[in-house]
């Protein structure tokens, strides 16, 4: 089978493609043919050597946290009927090949025939992140949220569950994707291009802050502002803890399913942004860290 290797710290442009030997079948195995893999910062992160100290890897490694695709085959202690189903899971030991080998069942879920693989795939490192964060903090009705890097995969769906639960958005984007947040469901968005101060200072009622950007320039200025609320950040561990909290949010198993079936039901909507071919992981990756985010980038792994 073909994977994306990594064999070097040297960062996004040493990735290779590389044939490697197709998975054994085992009693746990589950054997996805892979459709889609979603493109995360986890992954640019793990290749330039910045998470070794949280992820540390023996190089080299197949690249990738999330998958989506369709079973072709099970093993002996797994369930006959997901053949030939379509399913959405992690992969500890890299999600990036044609052919993924499930080991872990709680890691695998099957996804609701209304909903496409495009979408489901954006459910891994997105909105389970995002409804994570959520209930970590518990944030309710009568919260009022700043959200940075809210155009992303993740920010999107922190748009679309926190206004579910009542709670005001304030989304903080670039100028580019004012109309984008808007439409995404954020109640205000605030142009970081701009004078960033006077428009939050015209927000003054803000009790939360998520940030999913990691922007320093845009954390101090947020600080400088309202220094009373405490940062939650999913993408930078950079304040002391009076002021700033650094979390690796957790999400129930079960709620897997039920993002999923919002998907289904349109309570949610995926937004995608691109979608390369595997071959061009590279260029995706690029444009993912590089571009002004509208949703989760994706890499496609059959023509």
């Amino acid at each position: 089978m073909q994977a994306i290797i990594q064999d070097s710290f040297d960062g996004i442009q040493d990735l290779k493609i590389k044939e490697v030997s197709d998975p054994l079948i085992s009693p746990l195995s589950v054997m996805v043919k892979t459709t889609y893999t979603p493109v995360l910062p986890y992954d640019w992160r793990t290749e330039s050597g910045k998470l070794r100290d949280i992820r540390p890897v023996k190089l080299p490694i197949i690249i990738g946290y999330g998958f989506a695709g369709m079973v072709q085959n099970v093993g002996g202690l797994r369930n006959k009927s997901l053949i030939g189903k379509k399913v959405i899971g992690a992969s500890m030991s890299g999600s990036s090949s044609t052919i993924v080998d499930s080991r872990i069942p709680p890691l695998l879920f099957q996804v609701p025939d209304k909903v496409e693989l495009s979408d489901a795939a954006t459910i891994i490192g997105g909105a389970d992140t995002a409804l994570g964060i959520i209930n970590k903090v518990n944030i309710n009705s009568e919260d009022i949220v700043l959200i940075t890097g809210a155009s992303g995969g993740i920010g999107t769906y922190l748009i679309q569950l926190l206004k579910l639960r009542g709670s005001k958005v304030i989304a903080v984007g670039h100028s580019s994707n004012i109309d984008f947040l808007t439409t995404v469901g954020a109640d205000v968005v605030i142009d970081y291009t701009n004078d960033i101060n006077n428009q939050l200072l015209n927000n003054s009622d803000i009790t939360r802050v998520i940030d999913a950007a990691g922007d320093v320039r845009i954390l101090d200025e947020i600080h400088s502002i309202f220094p009373e609320i405490s940062i939650i950040s999913i993408a930078l561990n950079y304040f002391d803890t009076n002021k700033f909290s650094f979390i690796q949010p957790n999400i129930l198993l079960k709620n897997y399913m039920k993002l999923l079936n919002m998907l289904s039901t349109g309570e949610l909507h995926a937004y995608i942004q691109d979608v390369f071919y595997f071959r061009d992981v590279i260029k995706a990756q690029t444009v993912s860290k590089d571009s002004h985010s509208q949703g989760r980038i994706l890499l496609k792994w059959n023509n």
